[in-house]
């Protein structure tokens, strides 16, 4: 999930940039590896078919903050209301933690064996998430301009050895996957990449506002995340169909980059952390803008350590269907307002309760679904149920005010 600070140059080619650099991430390539036990050729269309998809969602998310010039909890408003953003603002915060302690878990992993390969020294992976977990803190304090330049480094770094990683694995015509987990449907592994496009729709439009050409532009941001992202999960889905194994510290060592390639992650879990930090405490501070955003991010650093200490990676396919579960059913609530009702019924309200209503059905529905998963994933079909029914209940409400306005 790397990233760049947005720049002060918001051309389409910049901005696109900043989307490429976020796919380049360990996540995304360790999630490729779950889709091993389809195969090369079934893992790899999984990966086309749910990037497709994916993308489209995310272009809408977008193209909304471009049209209005607005942020993603602006463009919320629109459809919930002041309160509903602030909800928003909340979920999103709670995500951006869980990945700042996924990425975290990761790391420390990681370091682990990096340490107990080359100094035989035992394994404490508590005290390797401690420090690699309140490691940013020290960034929270630096300046953006050193922050930024150390993270387009190591995004380079990690893109270059994970193109290395790939050349041997993807293009092998070995395929060892008789020890990997066989649950894995086509539609869940469409699910997966889904909810990894899903997981950003909360913050795209906080670049795509500032584009000047607003459809070409936010297209290109969505091509260039899509195009990065494919490659990482191609990578991640060659490389344990190669191997036979999913861990992707493993992989990396079997690889032959050896500590090169435990250093780049180690560095790109530190550099996404503190993005993420960043990113949360700045919901937070839009929650009650009393709060200083340096001591919120601090504050967000220390639990997401310490979530990390008491998860395990076991909980992370899960983490992604809630990612999945929890914003699929509320932007396809801000689609069919913003698309079909463009907003004109509750303009000036505090909150929507019927939109919070839609969200929570929609929420639910996706949870009892999951594992009834149709081969394009679960998602769409639950968007478009909800918009659907959000846009009925809307002309109801539209013709009822109508009636009653003729009447007196």
């Amino acid at each position: 999930m790397s990233t760049f600070f947005t720049s002060t140059n918001n051309s389409s080619f910049n901005v696109s940039l900043i989307w490429f650099g976020t796919a380049v991430s360990v996540a995304e390539i360790m999630t490729g590896t779950f889709l091993a036990a389809l195969g090369m050729k079934n893992g790899f269309l999984a990966i086309l078919v749910g990037h497709v998809i994916g993308g489209i969602i995310l272009y809408l998310a977008g193209i909304i903050g471009a049209n209005k010039r607005c942020s993603a909890s602006e463009s919320i408003n629109l459809s919930f209301g002041k309160l509903g953003s602030v909800s928003f603002s909340l979920l999103n915060t709670i995500q951006l933690i869980g990945w700042t302690s996924i990425m975290t878990i990761i790391g420390a992993q990681a370091f682990n064996k990096l340490m107990a390969s080359l100094w035989n020294i035992g394994e404490n992976t508590i005290l390797w998430t401690i420090i690699i977990g309140l490691f940013p803190c020290i960034w929270i304090f630096s300046t953006m301009d050193f922050v930024s330049k150390i993270n387009k480094v190591v995004m380079l770094c990690l893109l270059l050895a994970s193109l290395y990683l790939g050349f041997g694995a993807v293009v092998s015509a070995n395929e060892v996957v008789t020890s990997l987990d066989e649950s894995m449907s086509f539609g869940m592994a469409v699910e997966l990449n889904i909810a990894m496009c899903l997981s950003w729709m909360p913050v795209i439009s906080d670049y795509t506002r500032t584009l000047k050409n607003q459809s070409t532009g936010t297209l290109s941001c969505v091509v260039a995340y899509c195009f990065g992202s494919i490659l990482m999960y191609t990578i991640g889905l060659g490389s344990a169909v190669h191997y036979g194994i999913t861990d992707i510290c493993d992989i990396f060592m079997l690889s032959g980059l050896g500590v090169i390639s435990l250093v780049v992650i180690l560095l790109s879990t530190v550099t996404t952390n503190f993005i993420t930090i960043n990113s949360s405490s700045i919901c937070l501070n839009h929650i009650s803008n009393q709060l200083d955003v340096k001591y919120t991010a601090f504050f967000v650093c220390i639990i997401s350590t310490l979530l990390a200490i008491f998860l395990s990676m076991e909980q992370y396919e899960t983490f992604l269907y809630f990612i999945a579960a929890t914003f699929a059913p509320l932007f396809a609530i801000a689609f069919s307002e913003y698309f079909f009702s463009h907003n004109i019924y509750h303009q000036n309200s505090i909150i929507t309760g019927k939109n919070c209503l839609l969200w929570l059905i929609g929420f639910i529905a996706y949870e009892l679904l999951i594992d009834y998963s149709t081969f394009i994933g679960i998602t769409v079909p639950v968007m478009l149920a909800i918009a659907i029914i959000n846009i009925f209940v809307n002309q109801l409400i539209g013709a009822k005010r109508f009636s009653l306005n003729k009447r007196y």
